[in-house]
C-alpha cells in the first residue's frame, strides 16, 4: 500500500458525533497527539481509510470555522452510492480514532474581496459555505452575506436551524434566500434553482457591484449558476467554485511521447524519475513510492499542488488554481504532464508563501 510519509498524517478521535439530517452526520474530532490542528474555513480534511483491504481515500469538508467554532468538526452526508460515506456513517463511534491529511484546499476566504459575499449551494454543499459564512459575520463586519441554498425539505437542509439563528443575530447583514423542491410547509413554493429563479434572486437582492460568488453543489448545479452569471455579465475572477466529485480526466492531446526528466524536491529530500506521456507525475511518483500528497487525482481538490520551478507541464484540467497561481508556478501533479525536463518542490512554506503573496496581490 502506498502512503505518504507519517508526519503526513494526522490521527483523529472523534470526541462527539452530532445528527445533522436523517442522511447527515457532523463529526467533533482531535488530534489523537494533542496537536493544535492548523485550518482555513472552507478546507477539508481527506480521510485515509482502509476498506475491504485497500485504502480508500475520501475528502469531507470542515464545517467548523476558526476563531468561532471552540471544536473543530467535519460534515458527512450519505450518498447513495458512495460507499465510504455509507461505511463511515455506520461504523464511526466515539472514541474512534481515523487518519487523515492535514486540511487543505483553496475554497477559502483570507480577506474579503467585495463588500457582499454571494454563497450558491445544494445539498451537502453547505458544509464549506457553512464554514466561511461564519468566517465572513464574525470576523469582518464590513462584508454582507447572501446564502441561496436549495434543498429537498426542511428537514434535509443540513444546518438550518443554526442558519436561521445566524440570519436573526446578523440582520441587515445576513440574507437566506431557501429553495426546496417538496416542503414540507405547503405554503412554500415547490421550485428548483433554475436559471430564471437564480437571475431574479439576484436582480432583487444584489445592489452593488462590489461582489463575489462562491458555488458549491451538484456539479451540473454549479454549471447552472455558473452559466447564469456570466450571461448576467459577471466575470469569471468574481466567481469561485468548490467540487466534491472528481474523475480522473483523460490525458490532454500531446504529440511528444518522450520521457522527460522530473526532479521532485519533498520532505528535503530530491527524486529523479522520468514521466512520458500517457502518464502524469503524480501516478509516475506514487510507482516508485515517491510519497506525495494527494486526494481527488482529477484536478479539482489541489492537495497534490507544488510549484515548477523549472520546465513547463500541461494540465488537462484546473477548477482550484487561480491565473495568479499558475503565474506563480503552481500546478496540479494529479493531471501535469511534463512537456520539457522540470523540476518541482512541494516544501509547504514555498507553496503557503506563493499562495499568500497572491491572496495579497
Amino acid at each position: 500500500m502506498i502512503e505518504e510519509k507519517s508526519m503526513e498524517h494526522l490521527q483523529l478521535r472523534i470526541k462527539n458525533i452530532r445528527t445533522e439530517t436523517s442522511s447527515s452526520k457532523s463529526y467533533f474530532i482531535e488530534e489523537v497527539n494533542g496537536k493544535k490542528i492548523e485550518y482555513k474555513g472552507g478546507q477539508f480534511f481527506t480521510l485515509l481509510v482502509n476498506l475491504h483491504g485497500k485504502e480508500v481515500r475520501r475528502s469531507y469538508s470542515i464545517s467548523s470555522a476558526p476563531g468561532v467554532d471552540t471544536q473543530i468538526y467535519f460534515t458527512i452526508k450519505r450518498i447513495e452510492n458512495g460507499e465510504l460515506s455509507r461505511y463511515l456513517l455506520d461504523h464511526l463511534h466515539i472514541d474512534d480514532v481515523i487518519t487523515s491529511l492535514p486540511p487543505t484546499g483553496r475554497f477559502t476566504i483570507d480577506v474579503p474581496e467585495s463588500e457582499l459575499a454571494v454563497f450558491v449551494s445544494a445539498g451537502s454543499g453547505i458544509t464549506p459555505v457553512f464554514s466561511l459564512i461564519k468566517h465572513l459575520l464574525y470576523q469582518f463586519s464590513d462584508t454582507n452575506v447572501l446564502l441561496i441554498y436549495q434543498n429537498h425539505n426542511e428537514e434535509e437542509s443540513i444546518f438550518r436551524e443554526e442558519l436561521l439563528l445566524l440570519q436573526k443575530k446578523f440582520s441587515g447583514r445576513f440574507l437566506i434566500k431557501e429553495i426546496f423542491s417538496h416542503p414540507i410547509d405547503h405554503t412554500r413554493p415547490s421550485q428548483r434553482l433554475n436559471n430564471n429563479l437564480l437571475e431574479r434572486i439576484l436582480l432583487q437582492t444584489v445592489h452593488t457591484n462590489s461582489v463575489r460568488f462562491y458555488l458549491c453543489g451538484p456539479e451540473a448545479f454549479m454549471r447552472m449558476a455558473l452559466f447564469t452569471l456570466k450571461v448576467m455579465g459577471y466575470s469569471q475572477d468574481t466567481i469561485r467554485r468548490e467540487n466534491f466529485f472528481a474523475t480522473a480526466p483523460p490525458p490532454p492531446f500531446m504529440t511528444d511521447t518522450n520521457p522527460h526528466n522530473v526532479t521532485i524536491n519533498y520532505h528535503n529530500k530530491k527524486y529523479h524519475i522520468k514521466v512520458a506521456y500517457p502518464h502524469n507525475i503524480l501516478e509516475v511518483a506514487l510507482k516508485h513510492n515517491i510519497h506525495l500528497p494527494y486526494s481527488c487525482r482529477g484536478g479539482r481538490c489541489s492537495s497534490c499542488t507544488s510549484i515548477c520551478t523549472t520546465g513547463r507541464v500541461r494540465m488537462t484540467i484546473n477548477d482550484v488554481l487561480t491565473p495568479k497561481d499558475l503565474e506563480n508556478g503552481l500546478i496540479l501533479t494529479c493531471v501535469s504532464y511534463p512537456e520539457t525536463d522540470v523540476e518541482l518542490t512541494f516544501d509547504a512554506t514555498d507553496v503557503n508563501r506563493v499562495i499568500d503573496n497572491n491572496v495579497n496581490l
